[in-house]
């Protein structure tokens, strides 16, 4: 996917928001682009800067420090057919060295992949929703944002980004998985008292469902109430089934 802006400042260098580091740096899921093992902890320039690059999030991937060095000043293609031409012809000098296999096979699809990660609308709204109002002021500070974005995302059963919208708005996310609360009809329910088994079992029911637990507990509720609370007085457990995802 190719982006252009015409107003776009290029072959200069800024210093970028922290939730545009965690957007690129969490996709991937949170692996390097090229290599595909280790932990991405800086941002590449696909088309570098010193070829007049943009310094703009749809110019960015995810990257090792080793993997960015090595690819320096050459875009991810022209590295690539630097590998081919390496492998054909080692004497040349295309490239200081061959890439392992692993690297190698797959790296335009995962590249081309990646890319659309990160120009996913949606996906880029919900970081911008979400931290939106962190500053870092190093590199250090970044990491600590990191892990607290990575956190966050490790405890949703599904991409929150991917889930239904409360309702459209551009200044806050209203996405069901993590911010449903602000539906205008959300309701807070008391504790419910549950053994950890049971709590376990529901927990995987709406993983199933592809839902939020708030969600299920939701459709458990309204489908109770349309077979007239029959469910219960028929001695079932509605706990126990979990109603049509399609109802």
């Amino acid at each position: 996917m190719t982006v252009t802006d015409e107003c776009v400042q290029r072959g200069k260098r800024s210093k970028q928001p922290t939730w545009v580091w965690l957007m690129t740096l969490t996709s991937n899921q949170g692996f390097c682009v090229y290599c595909a093992v280790s932990p991405s902890t800086t941002i590449d320039h696909e088309a570098p800067i010193a070829d007049n690059g943009a310094d703009v999030w749809w110019n960015f991937l995810p990257a090792c420090k080793p993997c960015n060095d090595w690819k320096g000043k050459r875009t991810a293609m022209e590295w690539l057919i630097d590998q081919k031409l390496h492998r054909e012809q080692p004497s040349m000098g295309f490239d200081t060295r061959n890439m392992p296999i692993r690297m190698f096979c797959g790296f335009e699809e995962r590249t081309s992949r990646v890319r659309r990660e990160i120009c996913d609308t949606n996906r880029r709204d919900w970081f911008r929703h979400h931290y939106g109002y962190a500053r870092h002021k190093n590199k250090a500070e970044m990491l600590e944002h990191l892990q607290v974005c990575q956190e966050e995302l490790s405890g949703y059963p599904h991409l929150p980004w991917t889930t239904p919208s409360a309702y459209d708005s551009n200044a806050a996310c209203t996405r069901h998985m993590c911010c449903g609360h602000r539906n205008p009809e959300a309701r807070f329910l008391d504790a419910v008292i549950l053994t950890d088994d049971q709590y376990t079992a529901f927990s995987n029911a709406a993983f199933r469902e592809g839902m939020s637990k708030g969600d299920l507990t939701a459709k458990l509720i309204a489908s109770y109430l349309l077979a007239g609370g029959t469910t219960a007085r028929s001695g079932q457990d509605p706990a126990r089934e979990v109603p049509n995802r399609n109802m």
